[in-house]
């Protein structure tokens, strides 16, 4: 009798269907309606308009000068999307969407061939509904194209170096062949997994091809660190997981190389002459090497960190991943071991990091997937202790109940005047939560009912909590008012200097608190804006009990020369302080 694994799954057909309408539902509702989050968001959003109305696709800049932060293969998706739907928020996140799709079916399809067709829709689905992926799943930065790149890669990797030989004969034959297979690596390893239980891999030429175009693409999306966790991976994988010899030649390194490189050059070169070597200095020397060494913001550095923050960019699946490491190590193969060295790649280097941020791990997420898809089967999960179960119930229920007594209290709290749609934001973000709990808790039962109802509370809860952001956002909020100025018109931030003016406005702006820069603009003849926060309050205060306003005085002299034009109540995400805004005009 064939395991479970080897069985036909009714559903299969149309799995790929299935996962596609999953992303849209959980993924379009609110990004259209979210205003641009500082500080990343509007300074990328920005640079690809400007690439567009300077027709320079090679130079990215940001408000007039350059800005050296990433390469251009984001900028050049966000153009994509400001062609399909306009230069707004939709147009610079839909290719992150189009990404999270791609990213999903690739899984998908890895898990289907790799371990059964359950497995694989497991896998897809569980990561198109966590949370991380959930946050930059839809955000215009240029991690989404660098995550889809390095899963492509690895998958390659492992279909190159695990891909059956011909070639080879008696005791070198059957070697690759438990390398090969899962069922016979399995067997090797003491596992059970049937060798019928997956389909034909990738060709060598689609894998190799596959492999070098993806690590070029995804230097240009994010830099080195497309390069860096396949490499480590590897290491890994050939000297602590699986510990056996692989057929290195395959790789064909040096062609692969070179057409990695040329892929890179074919914008570097020219992005290196029309900025005198300042993207590799700039971009290189201080994004990627000078945050790795220094802490960027003032930020501490703790080496478990990244641990710490699993259960929240894992959220809700990483209550099943014990159970998901017992069943990867009673069945421990090739793959399985090449998933765990992926996975533990991105952890190693960035716990080596200066900087550390939540989501510079997700490029092993996708094999935390497939290893969860992998041995969260029924029978997986039937053959779970008792008390593991009971466990991750109770997990989930602590959970939920925070989330619903959080939400009664957000709906009953009294907010300063102006920012009562900031309750509704938090509201959406609540019942998001509520919807990742539901479809984690129907796994036990494949409730199909519970996980429709689920998926409808995430992508409702993201439409709400887009709307109530949009209604406090300092730059929709101002938007009318500052694109209505005089051609010609010069822009000051004084106490204010979020990205998200910038894109909001259309304009250029100059953004210092110092009184000799206020008094330079308004000694040049012609109109002169000047956006200036008043006062700003912490809204931490409001669980403390100690809600206070810091008052700012205006700048010394404005009144005198200038009229206050329109006074807002905001919140500023980038700071996560509420603020009074004020625009004070001079014709």
């Amino acid at each position: 009798m064939k395991s479970e694994s080897a069985k036909s799954w009714k559903w299969d057909r149309f799995a790929p269907w299935l996962l596609v309408l999953l992303v849209l539902a959980v993924y379009l509702p609110g990004t259209a309606q979210l205003p641009l989050v500082d500080r990343d968001e509007p300074r990328f959003a920005t640079a690809a308009r400007e690439m567009l109305e300077r027709h320079d696709w090679i130079v990215p800049t940001f408000n007039g000068d350059y800005r050296f932060d990433k390469p251009a293969l984001v900028y050049w998706l966000m153009h994509a999307g400001y062609a399909t739907v306009g230069i707004n928020e939709l147009g610079a996140r839909l290719p992150a969407v189009a990404c999270m799709i791609a990213l999903v079916l690739l899984v998908w399809q890895t898990g289907r061939r790799w371990f059964g067709p359950r497995a694989g829709f497991a896998a897809g689905f569980m990561l198109a509904t966590s949370l991380q992926f959930f946050i930059h799943g839809r955000l215009a930065v240029a991690d989404m194209p660098m995550v889809l790149a390095v899963t492509v890669a690895c998958v390659a990797l492992a279909e190159l170096l695990l891909a059956p030989s011909p070639t080879l004969a008696g005791a070198a034959a059957a070697n690759e062949t438990a390398n090969a297979a899962p069922g016979a690596a399995a067997r090797a390893a003491g596992g059970t997994a049937p060798a019928d239980s997956v389909t034909p891999g990738w060709s060598h030429r689609l894998a190799w091809w596959s492999l070098w175009v993806s690590l070029g693409l995804g230097f240009l999306g994010k830099g080195p660190i497309t390069l860096a966790v396949p490499a480590l991976a590897l290491v890994l994988w050939r000297w602590v997981f699986w510990r056996k010899p692989l057929p290195w030649a395959r790789l064909q390194a040096g062609r692969g190389l070179v057409l990695a490189t040329a892929i890179v050059a074919i914008w570097g070169i020219p992005a290196l002459v029309a900025t005198h070597g300042l993207f590799w200095q700039k971009g290189i020397g201080e994004h990627v090497v000078q945050r790795g060494l220094e802490k960027l913001n003032g930020r501490t550095y703790n080496p478990f960190f990244y641990l710490m923050t699993a259960p929240m960019t894992l959220f809700p699946w990483v209550v099943f991943a014990g159970a998901a490491w017992v069943a990867a190590r009673r069945e421990w193969d090739a793959r399985r071991a090449w998933l765990a060295s992926w996975l533990l790649a991105p952890y190693v280097i960035f716990t080596a990091y200066a900087t550390q941020l939540p989501h510079y791990v997700l490029p092993g997420f996708p094999a935390f997937f497939l290893l969860l898809g992998a041995g969260l089967t029924p029978s997986g999960m039937a053959a779970l202790a008792r008390w593991a179960r009971v466990a991750m119930g109770v997990f989930l229920a602590v959970f939920g109940l925070v989330a619903t007594v959080a939400l009664v209290l957000v709906v009953r709290a009294e907010l300063p005047a102006g920012l009562d749609p900031l309750r509704n934001a938090v509201a959406g973000l609540l019942v998001t939560v509520g919807g990742f709990l539901l479809v984690a808790s129907a796994w036990w039962g494949r409730r199909a009912v519970v996980v429709v109802l689920g998926v409808l509370l995430i992508g409702a809860g993201a439409w709400r909590m887009g709307t109530g952001l949009r209604a406090v956002s300092p730059g929709v909020t101002l938007e009318p008012t500052l694109r209505a100025m005089l051609t010609g018109t010069r822009f000051l931030g004084s106490r204010f200097a979020e990205p998200s003016i910038v894109f909001y406005s259309g304009a250029k702006w100059t953004f210092s608190d110092q009184p000799e820069a206020l008094a330079a603009m308004l000694a040049q003849p012609g109109p002169v804006a000047v956006l200036v926060m008043e006062r700003e309050c912490d809204p931490l205060g409001f669980f403390t009990g100690r809600l206070k306003w810091r008052e700012y005085p205006a700048p010394s002299g404005l009144s005198a020369v200038a009229q206050r034009q329109q006074t807002v109540e905001v919140f500023n995400l980038g700071r996560s302080r509420w603020q009074t805004l004020s625009v004070w005009v001079r014709p």
